[in-house]
């Protein structure tokens, strides 16, 4: 089978081609194939290409949008109204970032969401911002999303969902969060917000905490099931991350969406262990009990004092959790768990499968090893070093620190270290890696890249490199070889699209870090004369 990977492309702004079944970016792919690959990688749209912007939502006498910056979580669902395939896409930006998604308007600050309606081989049709009005719960705040002048703004969307009437919702929403402690809309802490009727809402019954995900439980009773990670650790705990759940209660005849889908008024709880291992440094290897404890008023708590509350409760500590997917063949009972590591007891993450009572949700469950990413890579062994910068175009030099002791790295097995994202299918899990110092090091005795790669569900999690960055393509294009930092750019985001695209497809973005720099920028956007906009004039115009 040769299931197709779409890619979203994050870069500077390039031309796009139109043709009966929407844009599509001229920009070459920055996922480049391995060989033997099961996957082949189409790019859709690059950072500043601009498509026709959706009737009814542009300001008036404006007909384009623009891809804007640092594509994250996404989400894709057939409309059951319009038919449309709806592609959502949130933007990381920090909340002193402003971007510009219609060209000669006010710039927006910090993170938002754009909305895409697509065909049905990914060309884009049309786009706009997937939200006007913002609501601090159900209370309006404002009419707009936040724009350059405003106080406050969202930082950094990072992982999130969609979640529609297969999951239990009455329509279809979006989901997100804010990863960072730091430059938060509220000064209590990061938020979860919610994307639905064009609105967005902030879910302050989920609690406040630094996220990576949010995704929500598909189930066919009056709970709403959400799981949460911790990108953390949020500061004071400087020590772990946790794994939280919030469980509420569908109230079908408010007139509020948010209490018709269980949003409001619910209760957090944070996963902790039942006997002896209660983190990453005790438990590594094979199936532990574990229990779900609520954390009393979460919703009134600051991010600091959640993070602390589940620590106290004997929250079971991760090293950096990152995202979630439930198995969609069993998803009350089921759901796969991806942790970035780095340092301590996990310095190369793991992934986890984590079971669920499928009636209560908050009974005790389990958590088991898929497989721990430094026992497979370096048997026995330890890592000691710090960060560094890779500079060099293969990837392998910088300051990357070395392993010892038991088996070394030549003993062991390449395989996906650091996870950041994950994508779960019938037949596989992706898995996008990120940087870290220990995940450098492996990619420098490997001769690599990080990339993209799999795990066959059909044949014992079997792993495959499918795909690693193609800087050889962006280095010629620019003419600077090793300009690009190679090992600076990051795999992200990334969902199955069987329904839309087909069975085995998924829609994966890269951020090409350090693009932005108008010396590593190139730009075919015409300039409105018959010629096209210089790098200087881009940049001007489109970051």
């Amino acid at each position: 089978m040769k299931p197709t990977t779409i890619t979203t492309l994050a870069g500077l702004a390039l031309a796009s081609s139109l043709n009966a079944q929407g844009i599509k970016t001229t920009e070459g792919s920055y996922l480049a194939a391995t060989a033997g690959s099961d996957f082949t990688f189409e790019p859709i749209v690059t950072v500043g290409d601009r498509v026709p912007a959706t009737p009814g939502a542009a300001p008036s006498g404006v007909t384009d949008f623009a891809f804007c910056g640092i594509p994250d979580a996404m989400g894709i669902y057939k409309d059951r109204v319009s038919g449309e395939n709806v592609l959502l896409v949130a933007h990381e930006m920090g909340s002193t970032t402003h971007s510009l998604p219609f060209a000669g308007q006010t710039r927006y600050k910090g993170a938002w969401v754009s909305r895409f309606v697509v065909s049905g081989d990914g060309g884009i049709l049309h786009g706009s911002p997937a939200h006007k009005e913002l609501y601090l719960g159900n209370t309006l705040q404002a009419s707009r999303p936040p724009q350059e002048g405003d106080a406050n703004a969202f930082t950094r969307f990072c992982s999130g969902s969609f979640a529609g009437p297969e999951h239990g919702m009455d329509r279809p929403i979006f989901l997100t969060n804010e990863e960072s402690d730091g430059g938060t809309y509220n000064a209590a802490g990061s938020q979860t917000v919610a994307i639905l009727d064009g609105k967005m809402h902030t879910l302050p019954a989920l609690g406040r905490v630094v996220r990576e995900t949010t995704i929500v439980q598909p189930r066919r009773d009056a709970l709403t099931v959400i799981i949460s990670t911790e990108d953390g650790p949020t500061s004071p705990n400087n020590s772990c991350s946790y794994l939280y759940m919030y469980v509420g209660q569908k109230q079908r005849r408010s007139a509020s969406a948010l209490d018709k889908n269980g949003l409001t008024g619910g209760k957090v709880y944070v996963m902790a262990g039942v006997n002896a291992h209660h983190n990453e440094g005790t438990f590594t290897t094979g199936s532990t009990p574990v229990k779900w404890v609520e954390i009393p008023n979460a919703a009134t708590l600051t991010a600091g004092q959640l993070s602390t509350a589940a620590d106290n409760l004997g929250g079971f500590g991760f090293i950096r959790l990152e995202d979630a997917e439930f198995d969609p063949g069993q998803p009350t009972r089921s759901m796969f768990l991806a942790t970035t590591g780095g340092s301590g007891p996990n310095p190369l993450g793991r992934l986890y499968e984590v079971t669920f009572n499928p009636t209560n949700p908050t009974a005790n469950g389990a958590i088991s090893v898929v497989y721990n990413a430094a026992n497979v890579v370096n048997p026995g062994g330890s890592y000691n070093g710090t960060p560094g910068k890779l500079v060099a175009a293969n990837g392998i030099t910088g300051s990357l620190g070395t392993y010892s002791g038991g088996g070394v790295l030549g003993t062991g097995t390449d395989y996906p270290v650091s996870i950041d994202n994950i994508a779960v299918s019938g037949d596989f899990i992706v898995c996008c890696e990120d940087r870290n110092a220990p995940a450098d090091a492996v990619f420098a005795h490997y001769g690599r890249n990080g990339g993209a790669w799999t795990l066959d569900r059909n044949n014992i999690y079997a792993t495959k490199l499918q795909s690693t960055f193609n800087y050889a393509y962006t280095e010629a294009r620019d003419g600077n070889p090793g300009g690009n930092s190679a090992g600076r750019w990051e795999s992200s985001g990334v969902i199955a699209s069987d329904a839309i695209f087909g069975e085995g497809t998924f829609v994966i973005n890269v951020q090409g870090h350090l693009q932005t720099n108008p010396g590593h920028m190139r730009s075919n956007a015409p300039n409105g004369s018959g010629g096209v906009l210089s790098k200087a004039a881009a940049v001007a115009a489109y970051v």
